[in-house]
């Protein structure tokens, strides 16, 4: 089920006790819960002691903790930041000023970041408030699916209560604060790490999906990354939600930005394309062939060729031409076959010929550099590099041989021989 969550920026005190607060002596569980008073409440000062226990016996001691707690009916409250959880809020070097979400960055920018400590206590309160608030639902009669539903969406006032539940105000109001708790705990783990998702969109901004949409992109993935971070992997909440907000953004920006949807498999395969012919220009001064690409990545040349052919971009017809009314339109420059022209061939001949006399007068050097670098000879066009190994000299100076040459083709008399045609 997909999380749809605008995270609340209210101030969540559910937090560390703060630095110079004394831990309690360990005492053993039936001793923590029979020293408790019954209807009472319990701080997380207290309770971190037994969260912070061995990995391997957290599932059997929490659900022994909660039983405990559930049956004297003690509630959890908060207490305010504290250093040990808390980083200083995030600074940004840019500012969204002029996308829309300058007031929201702000906001977020005031809030405290979740240190490392933090990360892992809050995921440890996370799951251990989870299994309460799922022991009361069903308790008070809920299915496991519509439990699921309950514990990602949170939204108790739409749901339908068993009838188990209401017979019984006890139930409902255990319901009630369990989710609360959860619900209120969850709000300050996301809280603490929404600088994440605004770094994120800082990364991907102006590649044409609006601003917006990427910071409320971002916080489903960061209420994602929530739900399915696993403290016992001891990996940072950071580095685990950086990767799901990165990978939300990049699926947006596969599917969105393209008129003609292509499958992000596709859109992956072309970017490594991209980046082999790019290094292959730095490294050799030239592309590499399909056959080149298709070896490097152990796929057929022809399918790298119907690869490259999905990057053409849709073009509406109605598109203005020159960014005026008086450019006129795409469509105005479609070939109407049913339209038969003048014949151009005769045209072309004369410009030709024309064109040959005037390179006779160039050296020989120049000639070749021109016919080569523009298909005169009816060839495709060569790069510089190639005319350059043709010629047994540098790209480079294959570069500066041709400016010379172009510059003699707009000597005066030069451009006597081909003013007609240039005015055509």
């Amino acid at each position: 089920m997909r999380a749809q969550y605008r995270p609340h920026l209210a101030v969540v005190d559910m937090t560390l006790a703060s630095k110079t607060r004394s831990k309690p002596p360990r005492l053993s569980l039936g001793q923590f819960v029979k020293g408790l008073p019954r209807r009472g409440v319990v701080t997380w000062a207290h309770l971190d002691t037994w969260l912070e226990g061995d990995s391997e016996t957290f599932a059997r001691e929490t659900k022994r903790l909660a039983k405990g707690l559930d049956k004297i009916e003690i509630r959890v409250v908060g207490i305010p930041p504290s250093a040990p959880e808390f980083d200083p809020p995030y600074q940004f070097h840019s500012s969204l000023r002029s996308d829309g979400v300058l007031p929201y960055e702000r906001e977020v920018g005031k809030r405290a970041r979740l240190s490392r400590a933090g990360e892992f206590r809050f995921a440890r309160r996370y799951e251990f408030l989870r299994l309460r608030a799922k022991a009361a639902l069903l308790a008070a009669g809920f299915g496991e699916d519509l439990i699921k539903a309950l514990l990602v969406q949170g939204d108790l006032d739409k749901a339908e209560w068993p009838a188990k539940a209401m017979k019984s105000r006890t139930l409902i109001d255990r319901v009630v604060a369990r989710v609360t708790e959860f619900e209120e705990l969850r709000n300050g783990f996301l809280e603490g790490s929404l600088y994440l998702v605004m770094k994120g969109v800082h990364r991907y901004r102006g590649l044409g999906i609006d601003t917006a949409d990427l910071v409320q992109e971002g916080n489903v993935s960061l209420f994602q990354a929530v739900e399915g971070f696993d403290w016992r992997r001891d990996v940072r909440f950071k580095t685990y939600a950086e990767y799901w907000i990165n990978q939300a953004f990049l699926k947006m920006l596969y599917n969105n930005v393209r008129t003609v949807r292509v499958p992000v498999w596709v859109q992956k395969l072309l970017k490594k394309i991209k980046d082999l012919q790019k290094a292959s220009e730095q490294e050799n001064g030239r592309k590499l062939t399909s056959t080149e690409v298709g070896r490097r990545l152990d796929i057929p040349a022809a399918k790298v060729e119907e690869l490259l052919k999905t990057q053409r971009y849709a073009v509406s017809l109605d598109a203005e031409i020159g960014g005026n009314d008086d450019g006129g339109r795409m469509g105005d420059l479609l070939e109407d076959r049913r339209y038969i022209p003048v014949p151009e061939q005769v045209v072309d001949v004369r410009l030709r010929d024309r064109l040959g006399e005037v390179l006779n007068h160039l050296p020989e050097r120049e000639r070749t550099i021109l016919t080569q670098r523009f298909g005169l000879d009816g060839k495709p066009p060569r790069t510089l590099f190639e005319v350059g190994q043709l010629l047994g000299v540098s790209a480079e100076r294959i570069r500066q041989l041709q400016e010379v040459a172009l510059k003699r083709l707009r000597l005066p008399q030069t451009q006597g021989r081909l003013r007609g045609f240039m005015s055509a």
